[in-house]
């Protein structure tokens, strides 16, 4: 009976060393089970840091072709702000620069010429007179028009401003039409009134 707590003490120390193996065992086993996850872990990093690295390129290439974008684009609203050279040369600015001056010319002629007319009657000549003030000045109105659109910073494109001037031309070449019209007609009264004056004299003597 006195060998039992000796035999109990050393199957208790026996259990104990039992034990020291298994439980080596178990941490190896977990720290390769943690080797194995972190080296998982950094695969997926250097999957992640190529993908942002990929991403960081891909920024960097967008931005630098906005900023061309821009530039061009900026270049592109510079260049519509004035008129070409072929706009500037049209033969649509040099029709109303032409129209200008014949309708000037229209103006000296036909006021001179009106006012020499012997048979036509003071209102009929004053009132020919501020006709012709009146066309002149919308011609001045619609020269600067035309100037404003050739000159002006406002974006156009370049056939607008040319649309823009041939719709001038068409108002112009009214006035001069007009004019002219005008002047030939108060010609045509006078003569019609120095023929009927001079048949009266006729049949007075």
């Amino acid at each position: 009976m006195k060998l039992t707590p000796v035999i109990l003490s050393l199957m208790l120390h026996l259990a104990i060393f039992s034990q020291i193996p298994v439980t080596d065992v178990a941490t190896n086993t977990s720290v390769g089970m943690v080797n194995s996850q972190l080296m998982n872990i950094n695969l997926e990093l250097k999957a992640v840091n190529k993908n942002l690295s990929q991403l960081i390129n891909l920024m960097e290439k967008n931005n630098n072709e906005t900023s061309k974008s821009r530039e061009i684009l900026k270049e592109e609203l510079e260049a519509k702000k004035q008129a070409p050279k072929y706009v500037t040369g049209s033969t649509d600015v040099s029709l109303a620069i032409e129209l200008k001056m014949k309708i000037l010319e229209a103006y000296r002629t036909s006021k001179q010429t009106v006012q020499e007319l012997e048979y036509l009657e003071r209102k009929e000549i004053d009132e020919f007179i501020g006709y012709a003030t009146n066309a002149l000045l919308e011609t001045k109105n619609l020269f600067q028009q035309c100037n404003e659109i050739i000159n002006t910073k406002a974006i156009i494109l370049p056939e607008e401003r040319l649309k823009k001037v041939d719709a001038i031309n068409l108002k112009l070449e009214t006035i001069l039409d007009n004019l002219i019209v005008y002047n030939h007609k108060l010609s045509q009264i006078n003569s019609l009134r120095e023929s009927r004056r001079t048949l009266i004299n006729m049949n007075q003597n």
